[in-house]
């Protein structure tokens, strides 16, 4: 049996900011008003954006998909930078958490239009990066950087499935359940020797977050992995019955291209 680990990948919000110099009040607050603001902003932008494009500027189809795309990797290199400044170059630079790896691949999947990138980053990105949302593992509030990086990458890839779907007319088929989960589980286990090796603590597969999240009510290590792999598959079938029920409801089996 591997021991919990005592240590964790230490956040960005860790390393960004000296918690000696941020003022108490700027600590995060969950849910409260910047916290819901910035989530229910970035929903605005990730239907009205697409929105504009598909109907009233589809010449700009192209150009906005390249724009999100250097946006999504220039706040990562920013964090990187931040991080190698703070601290040097250490393992838990290692782009191996899945909302990072869901922020390459979704730059990937804005320039290339890859179907099959698609489909991964729509799971882990509205399974996983909206998990990360909604309960972040943050410690300082608006407007420090670690919080406007954290968002920016994490709303990014938001906003980058719904202009997937909407523009470019992306979708995942009943097939690409038994792929991605293949895919996650794949990922998952090289991660987890990964952490192994390094003594890290990616995608939280050696210790649960120290801010408050979903993994809290499943118990200590190792049991918690158990309810985070039943809730990524609850959540992976979810994430497809709408388009599961829309199949029914027009009586016809879609055909996958390529």
């Amino acid at each position: 049996m591997v021991p919990q680990r005592s240590q964790r990948s230490e956040t960005p919000s860790e390393l960004m900011n000296d918690d000696a110099d941020m003022p108490p009040e700027n600590n995060f607050e969950p849910f409260g008003t910047a916290h819901l603001t910035t989530v229910c902003v970035f929903l605005a932008v990730a239907l009205a954006l697409p929105l504009a494009v598909r109907f009233f500027v589809p010449v700009t189809t192209r150009p906005v998909a390249y724009l999100l795309a250097a946006l999504l990797l220039a706040q990562e290199g920013i964090k990187i930078w931040i991080r190698v400044d703070a601290q040097g170059v250490s393992p838990d630079l290692l782009p191996l958490h899945m909302c990072t790896l869901a922020v390459y691949l979704s730059a990937w999947m804005l320039v290339t239009q890859d179907r099959r990138i698609f489909e991964v980053v729509y799971f882990w990105g509205l399974g996983g990066t909206t998990q990360a949302l909604l309960t972040p593992d943050l410690e300082e509030g608006f407007p420090a950087p670690s919080y406007l990086l954290f968002f920016l990458g994490h709303g990014a890839t938001i906003v980058s499935i719904f202009y997937a779907m909407i523009v470019f007319r992306l979708r995942p088929y009943l097939s690409s359940l038994p792929r991605v989960i293949a895919i996650t589980a794949g990922t998952a286990a090289l991660v987890f020797a990964v952490n192994l090796w390094l003594d890290t603590n990616f995608m939280y597969l050696m210790a649960k977050p120290v801010r408050p999240s979903l993994l809290d009510w499943f118990g200590p290590w190792p049991w918690y992995l158990l309810g985070l792999i039943i809730v990524s598959l609850l959540s992976f079938v979810l994430l497809y019955s709408p388009f599961l029920v829309a199949d029914l409801v027009n009586r016809k089996t879609p055909a996958e291209n390529g």
